[in-house]
């Protein structure tokens, strides 16, 4: 009896605590797509406007003819047109991110579906529980019980953490991805200052193509870390500031075109990265120390029960 009571409690707990991860994880991704959603009304109102300048200047409008005496239409048509790309751009990668955050809400929601009436399943067993230790004899008995409800609380904890941080070294890999693009892009661009031709040029756009990319697959496996990371947050104290995040990826679009080729645009976004990649490695670091915490006071609570049940 007992030893059967102490199993479904330390099963029905891990339950719970699974599926107060998953509320958690749920509330940073609505959290997320609150501030995704901003973002991409912010940016279809800039589109519209982008749009609109680069239309008043392809027409005879009054403003096009003030730019065609100044002799600066073409400048200023071509300097609208690139912060329009710009802005559609950003557009489109905050949009893929908010569909990205919806598509994982229903993964998260479905998951939890999983686990309905298991807070009732854990208080009936508690209940059960309470009613064992006051008709039972044996006064090790709570003792034995408090021992395998620790270790199976930091038997979770340690999971969580092993979860988090393969998510985030995930993030990590990709934002190196991200930092040996634009190395790359910083030689190419180098030589290409010195008269270094069409391949060159080509050479260097191809890397910063590839260094959107992985940019983009970084900012989503970041959000996804601090997904992992909400519940734990609240139990453990960790915590992952990526509020730059967005200011990040918009390095990889403002002025995309002719801008890419001044050197210290380059320079901006590496700089971005190399940050990025520092405050990962922190929480990952974070992660691993509490990680072998719990390992440890796993083991030397096994080994005290251990002993407790041999002394008994």
């Amino acid at each position: 009896m007992f030893s059967q009571l102490n199993q479904d409690l330390e099963r029905t707990r891990d339950r719970v605590r699974t599926s107060e991860k998953l509320r958690a994880m749920l509330r940073e991704v609505r959290s997320q797509q609150q501030n995704l959603q901003a973002r991409v009304d912010s940016l279809a109102q800039k589109v519209d406007a982008e749009q609109a300048d680069v239309r008043k200047l392809e027409g005879m409008s009054l403003t096009a003819v003030f730019y065609s005496v100044l002799g600066t239409k073409s400048d200023q048509l071509e300097k609208e047109k690139q912060e329009f790309l710009a802005a559609k751009l950003k557009l489109e990668d905050a949009t893929q991110l908010l569909d990205s955050s919806k598509a994982e809400e229903r993964r998260l929601r479905s998951e939890l579906e999983q686990f309905a009436g298991v807070d009732d399943e854990l208080a009936a067993l508690l209940s059960e529980k309470e009613e064992f230790l006051r008709n039972s004899s044996d006064a090790n008995a709570e003792l034995l019980l408090q021992y395998s409800e620790q270790i199976a609380d930091l038997n979770s904890d340690h999971r969580e953490l092993g979860e988090a941080l393969a998510v985030g070294r995930e993030a990590l890999n990709t934002l190196k991805l991200v930092e040996s693009d634009l190395n790359s892009a910083a030689n190419w661009g180098a030589w290409d200052m010195l008269g270094g031709g069409m391949l060159v040029t080509m050479a260097k756009h191809s890397k910063i193509d590839s260094a959107k990319q992985h940019a983009q697959a970084a900012q989503e496996k970041l959000l996804r870390f601090q997904e992992e990371l909400a519940d734990a947050n609240q139990r453990l104290q960790i915590s992952l500031e990526l509020g730059g995040l967005t200011a990040f990826g918009d390095l990889f679009f403002d002025g995309l075109i002719t801008d890419w080729v001044v050197q210290s645009k380059i320079s901006n976004a590496k700089t971005a990265c190399a940050s990025a990649i520092s405050e990962t490695e922190e929480a990952l670091y974070e992660c691993d120390r509490l990680m072998k915490l719990a390992r440890q006071q796993i083991d030397e609570l096994t080994q005290e029960r251990q002993q407790f049940i041999e002394s008994a």
